[in-house]
Formats: structure tokens, sequence, C-alpha cells
């Protein structure tokens, strides 16, 4: 028989989640083994320019949960604290100079990033026990076809070899994964699935810790309705077409006497295309009507502050993990999407599938009120699912740092 007031905990669902590296075993700082993450110095400019950069934050606090003293190896010292995200200013950093004039003793490994180092710099590290892993965070392969056939004289910057143990590709890369190993003369060992690092995503960078107050709001009848596309427009992996094709389609059919427009962001990157030009802009109803506003790239934040009622329209081809995506699920904003992995999560269509995308247009602008806090829960599931903090992120990090196989 229980005792009177007696709590007994039975049947608990979410009992299988615990802490990977519990407090008492967390050694004092000083003590900790180094894990250095090489990138060029991240500033407020840089920070939304390039997602390396953001992978570089991510990272270096996964590593600090995991009970790592992370360091960030950077080119450059910051010659004025204040352009550094406050997010950032209490980060250890050290430059190679320093690193080579006075060594330290617990370095268990070196991952390339955001900068590639020479090989010079990889074997002293080598000398002191670190293992050097280069992470690939971009679509390689592509880049590495398409660029030459445009850009003459080119150097690759992103493929210094020599001296790497290990090459690491994200999962949605996994297909380029052998082609960079072999790349880098490092030759694949057991299985491929070895070589893909755990994606992770965190929101502090997009929220800036919490201060930026970002969140979708319900256009109220009065106001203009916008649709935002705000893929780079710099190659056939993150273009603007489809998602033009989209609204146009459901502009067509449903879009009589619509109070809104598209705003195309990075559109005068298509302005200078004699195809676009003649053979597309005319025939599309969204400019004849003058619906369509053209500017320049902007970051993520300031488009959010200014178009806080907007729908966004993706689309990509072999980069399905794309941080627009999370960005905008988390502030809840009516994202279309066409990353396989994610079909379930905001308004996913598959591939080109511009019927669908229409379809999917006018149920967000529709229906996303009503199904808001479903919405929301769905992009906090899937945070959770990459998050830094997540016990499964962490054991599969640190069967990469171990150079253990995958379980």
């Amino acid at each position: 028989m229980l005792a009177p007031g007696r709590t007994n905990t039975f049947g608990d669902p979410c009992a299988a989640i615990k802490p990977w590296t519990g407090l008492d075993s967390l050694k004092y700082i000083t003590d900790r083994e180094i894990i250095l993450l090489c990138t060029a110095t991240i500033t407020d400019t840089n920070i939304h320019a390039n997602g390396l950069f953001q992978n570089v934050v991510v990272l270096y606090r996964m590593f600090d949960a995991m009970g790592y003293a992370p360091i960030l190896l950077v080119n450059n010292k910051p010659k004025d604290l204040t352009n550094i995200p406050d997010s950032l200013r209490k980060c250890r950093t050290i430059v190679t100079d320093d690193m080579l004039k006075q060594p330290m003793s617990n370095v268990v490994a070196m991952i390339e990033i955001g900068m590639s180092l020479d090989p010079i710099v990889r074997n002293f590290v080598k000398m002191i026990g670190g293992r050097i892993l280069k992470l690939y965070l971009g679509n390689i392969l592509n880049i590495d076809v398409e660029t030459p056939i445009f850009v003459n004289q080119h150097n690759f910057a992103h493929h210094v070899v020599g001296n790497n143990d290990s090459i690491l590709v994200s999962p949605h890369y996994g297909q380029h994964a052998e082609y960079a190993s072999y790349l880098n003369h490092v030759p694949v060992k057991g299985e491929l699935k070895n070589l893909i690092a755990p994606y992770v995503w965190d929101s502090t960078i997009l929220t800036n810790g919490g201060t930026n107050q970002l969140g979708w709001k319900a256009p109220s009848t009065s106001e203009e309705e916008i649709f935002i596309i705000m893929e780079p427009n710099i190659s056939f992996q993150k273009c603007s077409y489809i998602p033009l094709m989209i609204l146009e389609k459901w502009y067509r059919e449903k879009g009589a006497n619509w109070k809104g427009k598209v705003i195309l962001v990075n559109g005068e990157r298509f302005l200078i295309v004699p195809h676009f030009m003649e053979n597309v802009k005319p025939y599309l109803k969204l400019f004849q009507d003058n619906k369509v506003e053209i500017i320049q790239r902007r970051d993520i934040v300031s488009t959010l502050q200014e178009w806080p009622t907007a729908t966004f329209i993706l689309h990509n081809y072999n980069n399905e993990f794309n941080y627009m995506t999370l960005e905008l699920l988390w502030c809840g904003f009516p994202v279309l999407h066409n990353s396989p992995s994610w079909m379930e999560f905001g308004y996913g269509y598959k591939g080109a599938d511009i019927a669908r995308g229409a379809e999917l247009v006018e149920a967000a602008r529709t229906r996303h009120v009503e199904r808001y806090a479903t919405y929301r829960a769905h992009a906090e599931l899937l945070a959770w699912k990459y998050s830094p903090y997540n016990p499964n992120i962490h054991a599969a990090w640190d069967c990469i740092i171990k150079n253990k196989a995958t379980k």
C-alpha cells in the first residue's frame, strides 16, 4: 500500500529523453577537450550573407552543450567588437598565428567549415593530437560542374586538399560524399553513411538571442496582400522561375480584383537575361497588371520586419535543407516549398508541380489563420529534430569526433 500523499511516476511517455552530458560529469572549462571551428571572422554584415557562418555559430553552441570547449579559429582578429553579433562576443576565439605560438595540448578535432586551412596548419594540429575534419555544407558537385562553364580562371577555394583525416557532408548532400572524399585524397573507409554529418539548426541567429521579435500576423481586409520570392537566382539550384509560375497560375484562376503584389527579391538578375525579358516577362499577367515589384537582395530579418503579413514561395533543386524554410516556419509565416524531407511541414509541393503550388497558394491565404496553432506545433517539432541541444544529435556528432561508426 502506498503512503498517503506519495507519488509514483509511471508510464511517462517522455521517459526516454535524457541529457547527453550530466552536470556532475561536466569538466571545468580548462580541462575540457577542445574542438577548433575554422571560419572567417563573423560580423553583423556577413552572418546572414552566407549560411556557412550560421552553421559555425550553431555548431559552436552544440559542442559547448555537449561538454567540449569549442574555439573559433579565425583568419583575422576582429578590429571592432561593435561589428560582432551580440551572441558571438563571448565566444572563445583564436587566430592561427597565436595557436602556432602557444600550442594547446587537448585539441581533439579541427573542423573546417567556413574557411579552408593550409595543409601545413592541418599537419600541426594533427601533431598536437587533433583529427582534421572538413565539413562541406554546399552543393559542391553542382558548383564544381557549373562554375567552369560560366567563369574563366576560377580558383576553387573550397577545395584545399592535403592532410585531412575525414570528409563530411550534410545529409541533403549525401550524393556528394564519395566525390568529396576522393577529391580530397581521402579514401572512403566503411559505409558512406559514416560521412554524413547531422544537420543542425537553431533560431538564435534569426532572433538574435530573442531580441528580434519576428512573427507572422494575419493581414486585415484593408491591407495589401503580399507574396515574397527570395531565391538568390545565381544558379538553377535556387531560382524564382517556378514560384513565379505558381503565382501566375493562381493569379489567372483566382486573382480577379486581387489587391496585392509580388515582391521579387534578387529580381534584377532576371532583367539582364534576354530569354526572360523577351520570352517570359511579356506574357505573364502579373507583370502586365503591374503586380510585381523587383528589389535587390536583402536579409531575411529586415524582410520579415517590413512585411509581417507576407506569404513566401520557395523552390530549390538538390538543395532541400534550406535555412530559409526553417526560419519562416519558426516565425509562423506561411511558406510554400518543395523540400522532399519536409513535405508534411508547411505547404509542401513536389518538384516543380505548378498546379499543386497554385492550390497551396489559395490554401495558405484562406486557411492559415485557422491552422496556425498546428502549424506552429509542426515548426517546433522540426526545430527540435535539428536542435543543437537534441541528445540524438549529440550522440551522432560524438561518434564523428571520436571516429566511431554510427549506430
